[in-house]
């Protein structure tokens, strides 16, 4: 297998992919100017995941270049820890006039630290906003460190706006509580979870509206030219392509595409659709700006340490068991995102990704190792033209049995001989033989001439001299000891 047909289709295919990121199609129209300031609406009302995100950051995006205040329309019990942290930071950042979150009617765990990014909060009667304690799907507490970096990121968002930050860390931690102090008594072991009148206590919730306009007239914008943002192509994209039993899917796909292409040495059909597999995985996760660069680094790296395994670089098998590694962890990366946001959900979602791809991985591979060789579909993926030209070459190799010859060097079990004027590399089945012995040719195997002494040369004196083992001498441990 020529070692660049492999290397220069994947180094284009990866540069292609993750060099450029295309800009999503989203639906967004904006009416024509009236009197008032602009507004963007987008919209919090599903799981907190990376479709949202790529919809959220584009949104935004789009608001700053019109100079638009910005409402984010929250409704959500959460979701991802990473994501919601990376939604943080975009609102944040936004470069526009103002950001409002508007809670109707829930702001929950992730959903919570979202809305603490706002400039204002304006909730609806009977709202909530809190209980953001990262759990198991069981409802057990994470573990110390997940609960203290979201606690860490409540805290600082709410002093980013001037909010009491230990009403945000007790939505985080119940060990902390909260005396009359803070507006509201909340004894220690219990979670907080404001109430729209709880909200107003503590100075979170600016103020309460029933919609949207309610509640920018409430802040003083009269006359406001909404625009209703909404997922865009891309996004649905994103989201379809990050599911835990797609992405399983298509590193399956990916890893039984490069077993198949590094045991045959074929580049061709099935080599392209896993390349596709894996640009659509990676290119899902890396638009997403969740998985650090280094997972694609290491996976690659993975691919091109199991290309050096099966060259004629001798790596004595270190190659392909770090090539593996490589692979392995590139992947749990690109699936994990940031490591100090691993909530117990989320890495059930990787566990299920990996098991998925791995155990389909060895379905497919094993298919391929007991069927692929004889099986008349896969003839269509490989390279025939050499097949008359093979076989000509193995009646010609069968051909050797039987013929007569003498080594020239000591057959330890391998060595040289010649056979009918042919110097040949030759092996035995085991036995040392003197040069200048007289052998036949009993078996071929592969590549290899199987040899043994014949029969009537057989004698026990010592080999001549005009022979040439190595030099004219014998190894070291054949030599005549005095």
């Amino acid at each position: 297998m020529r070692f660049d047909r492999i290397f220069y289709p994947i180094t284009l295919a990866f540069i292609c992919t993750f060099g450029f990121r295309p800009a999503g199609i989203y639906a967004q129209t904006k009416p024509a100017p009236e009197r008032g300031r602009h507004v963007t609406v987008i919209n919090i009302k599903t799981e907190v995941d990376l479709g949202m995100l790529s919809y959220v950051e584009h949104a935004l995006k789009g608001a700053e270049t019109d100079h638009d205040i910005v409402v984010l329309d929250v409704n959500t019990f959460g979701g991802r820890v990473d994501v919601a942290t990376k939604i943080r930071d975009a609102v944040l950042g936004a470069r526009v006039p103002l950001t409002i979150a508007f809670i109707d009617p829930r702001a929950i765990s992730a959903g919570a630290l979202i809305s603490l990014a706002a400039d204002k909060i304006v909730m609806t009667d009977g709202a909530t906003i809190g209980a953001a304690t990262p759990i198991y799907a069981t409802g057990e507490k994470a573990s110390e460190k997940v609960v203290s970096y979201m606690s860490a990121e409540m805290r600082t968002t709410a002093e980013r706006h001037h909010r009491d930050p230990a009403v945000a860390a007790a939505m985080v931690d119940e060990s902390l509580g909260l005396d009359s102090s803070h507006g509201l008594t909340l004894p220690k072991g219990k979670l907080l979870t404001l109430t729209t009148v709880d909200a107003r206590k503590v100075g979170y919730a600016d103020t309460t509206a029933r919609t949207i306009q309610e509640a920018l007239a409430s802040l003083g914008y009269t006359n406001p030219v909404i625009t209703q943002t909404n997922e865009g192509l891309m996004d649905k994209v994103i989201r379809f392509l990050t599911n835990s039993f797609v992405s399983g899917i298509l590193i399956m796909l990916g890893l039984s595409g490069i077993f198949y292409t590094i045991k045959t040495g074929h580049f061709g059909s099935i080599t392209l659709v896993a390349l596709f597999a894996l640009i659509l995985f990676f290119g899902a996760e890396y638009l997403s700006n969740i998985p650090p660069v280094l997972a694609i680094i290491v996976f690659m790296a993975g691919i091109m340490l199991l290309l050096v395994e099966v060259s004629p670089v001798p790596s004595f098998g270190l190659a392909g068991v770090l090539g593996l590694l490589g692979l392995g962890l590139g992947l749990y990366l690109a699936l994990a995102g940031d490591p100090n946001t691993l909530t117990p959900g989320r890495s059930a979602e990787v566990y299920t990704s990996l098991a998925i791809a791995l155990l389909g991985f060895a379905a497919l591979a094993a298919l391929i190792v007991k069927y692929g060789p004889r099986a008349t579909w896969m003839k269509k993926f490989s390279n025939q033209s050499q097949s008359a030209d093979m076989t000509d070459y193995h009646v010609t190799r069968s051909a050797l049995i039987g013929k007569r010859g003498t080594t020239i060097t000591l057959l330890r079990p391998a060595g040289l001989a010649m056979i009918e004027g042919e110097k040949m590399d030759v092996v035995t089945r085991g036995e040392f033989i003197p040069p200048g012995t007289d052998v036949v040719i009993v078996e071929i195997k592969g590549n290899r001439n199987v040899v043994e002494a014949a029969q009537d040369t057989i004698t026990d004196s010592p080999p001549t001299q005009e022979a040439e083992p190595f030099g004219g001498r014998l190894p070291g441990n054949l030599q005549p000891r005095v």
